[in-house]
């Protein structure tokens, strides 16, 4: 690079911190060369509109966490021909949880990377997926979300609601019952609840699920999770091996004892803010909506890869992986199962009726894709 070249760009570079690019995508820069740094600014100052993309994962860990960053990145800026540039924000700079729920509802941000359970206060009829035991697998999470079914009882009701559009869905894995590395016990069955303070996401039916059992439930937000684990706070928390392994201040550190237990899916969306996609031309929403789904199928084929790569970090940190044996399943299932009349009025608030849940049932064992 001449002298020239490199001085402009850190001119250019210093310019951000004080004026358009905000810290955390002066941070992303930082992950490019300085060739690939100056064409990051010239595409974003060539683009009719910018994408602002927040998540609270980091960019760099793409073979660990199924954030999909830079592919979204790449299919967006590619699709519509450089008409719009996507700024991504990761490693939680805007913010992680019910903090990017609110930012991308309100439209602070045009996008986020949220967990269901987060985004499930201001997208209710996300949180059926949080009746256990019936859509936790990857493979009757996938059967579902592809599903007609999904479509037309889940997709077009968030769509009619003008708040936000599901870009994609991510594929994370089965959630846990996870004992910190300070508490350490294995929690196979649910007697090993009790008396335990098992924290909870801000997902209404995972915590009308975690009362069922004789646990401490404790509303904790994800950000201080870690922290929480690290002085004692909490002893539990249920995120699947990804969530784990991706967790905000090193929670993978602070992982004793898993055990596998799949009630429900920790499943993720990427979403765009209604309003912001509804003000480009029909032609450019089309084409994020076809990046968003590109993407999609660029995820599914790496995700199984993804979450043993987590598996074997989290041994090597010390944590034991416990696959739950077939009777252990059976008492969890038989307990809190989504065949319990204890569930019936949960779906009729969610979905109309419980007729409604049972096609999303019938969907997972269907593959559409």
């Amino acid at each position: 690079m001449s002298k020239s070249r490199r001085q402009f760009l850190e001119a250019s570079l210093a310019a951000c911190l004080s004026a358009s690019f905000p810290v955390s995508q002066v941070l992303a820069l930082n992950l490019f060369s300085e060739d690939e740094r100056e064409q990051e600014m010239a595409k974003r100052s060539a683009a009719l509109h910018i994408l602002r993309l927040a998540s609270p994962y980091p960019a760099d860990q793409s073979d660990f966490i199924p954030h999909m960053h830079q592919v979204l990145k790449e299919n967006v800026e590619s699709m519509t021909r450089g008409k719009i540039y996507v700024d991504v924000h990761h490693s939680g700079a805007l913010g992680s949880g019910r903090e990017l729920m609110a930012a991308v509802t309100r439209g602070h941000v045009g996008a986020a990377l949220i967990s269901v359970s987060n985004l499930s206060r201001a997208l209710p009829v996300l949180d059926i997926l949080n009746i256990p035991f019936w859509a936790s697998s990857n493979r009757a999470f996938l059967n579902l979300i592809c599903s007609p079914q999904w479509q037309s009882l889940v997709i077009k009701p968030i769509s009619e609601q003008g708040k936000l559009n599901i870009l994609m869905h991510h594929l994370v894995g089965g959630r846990t019952l996870t004992s910190t590395k300070q508490f350490n016990r294995l929690i196979n069955l649910p007697e090993k609840l009790k008396g335990v303070v098992l924290r909870v996401p801000a997902s209404k039916v995972l915590s009308h699920f975690y009362s069922m059992t004789s646990a401490n439930v404790i509303d904790v937000p994800w950000a201080q999770v870690a922290k929480m684990a690290r002085t004692e706070h909490i002893e539990v928390i249920d995120p699947s091996v990804v969530g784990l392994f991706s967790g905000p201040d090193l929670l993978k550190n602070e992982i004793g004892q898993i055990a596998l237990l799949e009630s429900v899916p920790d499943a993720w969306v990427t979403v765009a803010n209604q309003h912001w996609l509804d003000g480009l031309p029909l032609r450019l929403k089309g084409e994020i909506e076809d990046a968003g789904k590109q993407t999609f199928h660029t995820h599914i084929a790496q995700i199984e890869q993804l979450q043993k790569h987590c598996e074997r970090e989290l041994m090597a940190l010390g944590a034991k992986l416990h696959p739950l044996s077939v009777d252990e399943k059976r008492e969890w299932q038989l307990r809190f199962g989504h065949h319990n009349a204890q569930w019936n009025k949960v779906k009729r608030e969610l979905l109309g009726s419980t007729r409604a849940f049972q096609q999303l049932v019938n969907a997972t064992e269907k593959e559409f894709i």
